[in-house]
C-alpha cells in the first residue's frame, strides 16, 4: 500500500458570488443604494443566441479609440466601458462625472475621455468601480431609452 502524500492540498472554492468585479462593501456603499452591481454582472459574457431569425445584437466589446486607452460593451439598457491600467490606480486616481448627455473620465489629472454620448443616460442609475488591484476603472451607464447606440460617444 502506498503512503499518503503528506503534502497539503490546495484548498479550492469560497470565491463564487463576487460576480466578476469583486467590490468590497465600502464601495458598495458608496454607491447610494445601487444594491450592489444590479444586474451588471451578466456584461462579461459573450454574445446570447439569436431569438426567432431577428437579426443577433452586437453586444460584443468594442475598442473605444484608436489610442486603445478604453472598450465599450452594450447589453440591453447597459453600457459597460473599461479603462485597463498599467501600473495599477486607486480610487484617488479617479475623476467621473455623470451627465445625461456627456461623460468625463480623468485618471491620474489625465482626461482619458471628455464628450457627448451617442444618447442620453439616467445620470442617478450610472456608477463606476475599481477592479480589484486597481488594474481596471469600470464605468457602468444606464440608458434613458433601450436600444443599440452605434458607437459610445457622438
Amino acid at each position: 500500500p502506498r503512503a499518503a502524500s503528506s503534502a497539503p492540498q490546495p484548498q479550492m472554492g469560497g470565491m463564487g458570488g463576487m460576480g466578476g468585479f469583486g467590490m468590497d462593501m465600502g464601495m458598495q456603499q458608496s454607491m447610494g443604494g445601487m444594491g450592489g452591481m444590479g444586474g451588471m454582472g451578466g456584461m462579461m459574457g459573450g454574445k446570447g443566441g439569436g431569438g426567432g431569425g431577428a437579426p443577433e445584437k452586437d453586444d460584443s466589446e468594442k475598442a473605444g479609440d484608436a489610442s486603445g486607452k478604453w472598450h465599450w460593451q452594450q447589453k440591453g439598457e447597459e453600457i459597460q466601458v473599461r479603462f485597463p491600467q498599467d501600473p495599477a490606480i486607486t480610487k484617488k486616481d479617479i475623476s467621473v462625472k455623470f451627465k445625461r448627455t456627456s461623460l468625463t473620465v480623468s485618471i491620474k489629472g489625465e482626461t482619458v475621455m471628455d464628450g457627448l454620448l451617442e444618447s442620453t443616460v439616467e445620470v442617478d442609475e450610472c456608477t463606476w468601480c475599481l477592479a480589484p488591484g486597481g488594474v481596471e476603472l469600470q464605468v457602468m451607464l444606464t440608458k434613458q431609452k433601450e436600444g443599440e447606440w452605434g458607437s459610445l460617444m457622438a
